[in-house]
């Protein structure tokens, strides 16, 4: 006797599922791992495919953080690429420059202790009715450099003139001597054609620009976020 046609098709999909390879679970695409003061690993964070929200009360690495905000950052991560994308936090995210950077006016970076602020200066142009502004002439300076101490709150201000400004701790125009984190001749800030860069020198401890709005980070690369500094690694 024949089986009904419905029963050998029920036995055929069972026979199929019984065969059938397992579910692949696919696993964290990338990690971050907090590098200590003394260069050695700690915790790590998975990142997973898609948005990962970095900030304190997010994980064990960043709770004992007061520097970070609640939602600090924003990691996009998808096939091959990372971006980062400051969620309009207090104190920023900041990546270590591997090449020339250009610079705007605003932006901040960080080397050893220090947060800098680069502010353009430009040419004084006379008011829409030709009131032309009281100032000190300007010998030719193209821009400020003004140490950030606390919100709203700056510290020294050099002025940038020439073709270049070198930065260290003790070679250079502008020196932060009491700075141990700081390299003898750290990074340069050169303006050429009217537009501003920022490099390292071959600096120990790197210098590290903060990011505007976003930023797409290649695996490997550093980034200071709060009081700690974490090495970004994906597939």
């Amino acid at each position: 006797m024949k089986a009904a046609p419905g029963a050998v098709a029920e036995a055929a999909i069972q026979r199929a599922e019984a065969v059938a390879p397992a579910p692949v679970r696919v696993g964290p695409r990338g990690h971050l791992t907090l590098i200590r003061p003394d260069g050695t690993e700690g915790g790590v964070f998975a990142l997973q495919e898609g948005e990962n929200t970095i900030g304190r009360g997010q994980g064990a690495l960043f709770d004992a953080d007061p520097y970070l905000s609640p939602r600090h950052a924003e990691f996009l991560l998808s096939e091959g690429a990372l971006e980062v994308r400051d969620h309009r936090s207090l104190n920023g995210i900041f990546v270590r420059i591997t090449d020339e950077e250009p610079l705007e006016s605003g932006d901040c970076f960080r080397i050893g202790q220090e947060l800098l602020r680069f502010d353009a200066i430009n040419p004084l142009t006379p008011l829409e009715d030709g009131t032309e502004i009281i100032g000190t002439p300007n010998p030719g300076y193209w821009g400020r450099l003004s140490v950030v101490v606390g919100r709203d709150l700056d510290g020294p201000a050099f002025p940038l003139f020439d073709e270049s400004a070198r930065l260290g701790r003790e070679r250079g125009d502008i020196l932060f001597p009491e700075d141990g984190y700081v390299s003898g001749a750290h990074c340069q800030l050169s303006v050429r054609e009217g537009r501003v860069h920022l490099k390292d020198l071959g600096s120990s401890n790197g210098t590290f620009l903060r990011v505007r709005e976003s930023r797409v980070v290649p695996t490997g690369s550093l980034m200071l976020m709060g009081q700690q500094l974490f090495r970004v690694a994906y597939k």
